[in-house]
This record gives structure tokens, sequence and C-alpha cells, in this order.
């Protein structure tokens, strides 16, 4: 979701929220993560997300010093939002008219617990579209969430002293690139994202995103992912890769199906520290690209994890 034009190259880091943490990450492979208070951010793509915007900067402030510490200065940031503080469907077709249209059924969906007025929503929707495939057999995925949500977000990496370049829901933001690794025209592909309590599976045939389900799950619980993975397999038998939180519990429940499995990755602690989901620092690594960033590996620890 771009929304400010590319001008000179800027040192950038890349900001997520989740339930109880903010986390840094720098270019340069350095991240920190601020803790937070158990369920501070209650992600919505209607309602406001974070229990505190004044604490919230306070965290990204926090979480800034120690990577500043060897001399290092940041002035941009690109900011991955939780899934599910938007509202995403796909639709077949793309262009203007395509856009409007699946504008229209997001903010239908938006309105079944909200009516919101066009003030009330981001503006951005533009840049929350993804168009994939030929000119002439395409999809396009979209995403809409509440102007006052996006701000809350906003708001933190500003007080902060950051101008904010790119904001993307986090698993939207890995599938372009996931997109552009297709090999061939027919190459058919499914990438499961899992995260603690929602996954997110998505369906290419090669460079054309296919299908798109987010779907809430119980904590960490293998069944409701393989289960979409089995249903969307009825009718072929595409290669599948599985990332994030459970994703080794939910490649043992997919193998017996046959299909080809290319990779089966899960968050990994180091020397006891805590993990970060391959998911989200895919994420935050695909947004630093965007932004002509070259977004080093993640160094083994992070730098600091405040017990406040």
């Amino acid at each position: 979701m771009p929304f400010l034009g590319l001008g000179a190259r800027r040192s950038a880091v890349a900001i997520t929220f989740r339930r109880d943490h903010v986390l840094v990450r720098a270019g340069d492979g350095r991240w920190v993560r601020w803790r937070l208070p158990s369920d501070f951010v209650t992600p919505s793509p209607t309602e406001p997300n974070l229990a505190s915007s004044v604490e919230a900067a306070r965290a990204v402030q926090a979480a800034l010093r120690p990577l500043g510490a060897s001399g290092s200065s940041f002035s941009d940031a690109v900011i991955a939002l939780p899934d599910r503080a938007a509202h995403a469907a796909l639709s077949e077709g793309a262009g203007s008219r395509a856009a409007r249209r699946l504008r229209t059924e997001l903010v239908r969906g938006l309105a079944t617990t909200w009516a919101p007025s066009p003030s009330e929503l981001d503006g951005r929707f533009r840049f929350g579209t993804l168009a994939s495939g030929s000119l002439g057999h395409r999809s396009l995925l979209g995403a809409v969430t509440g102007a006052p949500v996006v701000q809350q977000y906003e708001a933190a990496a500003e007080a902060a002293g950051l101008r904010v370049r790119w904001v993307d829901a986090t698993s939207l933001a890995a599938l372009p690139e996931w997109l552009g690794r297709g090999s061939g025209k027919s190459d058919r592909r499914l990438l499961l994202l899992l995260h603690r309590r929602h996954f997110v599976l998505a369906a290419a045939s090669g460079p054309r995103l296919t299908g798109f389900r987010m779907k809430l799950r119980a904590a960490l619980d293998p069944d409701p992912p393989a289960l979409a993975i089995r249903r969307a397999a009825e009718h072929g038998r595409p290669s599948v890769e599985i990332l994030g939180d459970g994703a080794v519990a939910v490649a043992d429940l997919v193998r017996p199906l046959g299909l080809t499995l290319t990779g089966a990755r899960d968050a990994q602690e180091s020397a006891g520290s805590p993990a970060m989901s391959p998911v989200t620092e895919g994420a935050l690594a695909a947004l630093l690209r965007r932004v002509g960033e070259r977004p080093a590996p993640l160094h083994p620890t992070p730098l600091a994890v405040s017990e406040d």
C-alpha cells in the first residue's frame, strides 16, 4: 500500500504491532521486541486497535533507542498492520472498473457491523490492490480499513520522528514477491501463512492469484488450516509452502495428501530469545525492499527485549 512517492533513499525501519508487543526491524538485520501490556492490540478494521496511542508511541521510541545506540539514524518507517486490521477479498478482472467493484464489495462487508462514511474510510484503497496475471486473465486482491485505524499506527511512528512510507497488512505484504516466484503459467501453488489465532491461504496459477482466504483458528490448532489445504487441493495437486506459527504440525497433517511440500518453516527461538515468525519477518523485509532498503538477514537474537 504505497502512499508517498519514492524520493531520495533514506534509512528505514519496519514496524509491526502484535497483541502484547511492538517489533522494530532495521535493514541491517538488528531487531527489537518491546513488550506491551497483554491484549494491548485488538485488531479490527472498524474500531481503534491500540489501547493507548500515547503508550504505543512511547513503545516505538523505546524500541528505536537501542537500534540507534551504534550511531544508526532512521528517518522513514514501513508498517505491517495485523491482518485483521484490514478487510480483504479477491475478485476476477483488473482495471479501474474491477477495482471500484471490489471496493464496493469490501465496504459492503464492513457495513455489516459499521456503516462508514467516505471520510471514515482510509482513502488509500488503491494502494491495497494487487493485480496479478496476464493482461487478458487477471485477478485483483484488495483491502480496506477505517481511516482512524491506520492513523493510530501511523501516529505511533510519527511521534518517534519517522516518516511513514508504506502501510500494508502483514500477510498481504508477503504476497507480491511470492507470486513473482512462479515458475510457469500453469504452475499451481498454495501458500499457507500461519498466525496464532488465524491463517491465510493463498492459491496461485503461475503469476495469477486464484484464491485467497483468511480464517480464524483456536490458538495453534493445526486442523483448520490443514482442512483448508485439503479442500484447495481437491481439483489438482498444487505444491504447498507453509510458514508461521505451528507450520511443522500442519505439515505433518498435509503430508499424507501426497502433495509436494516445498517448505514448512516455524518460528524459531535462539538461545532462549523470543522467536520471530517467518511470516512477520518476510513481510517486514518485503516492505523494506519497497523503499529501497536491502535488508540483511536477521541477527540470531534480538538486540533488546523489554521486561517492562
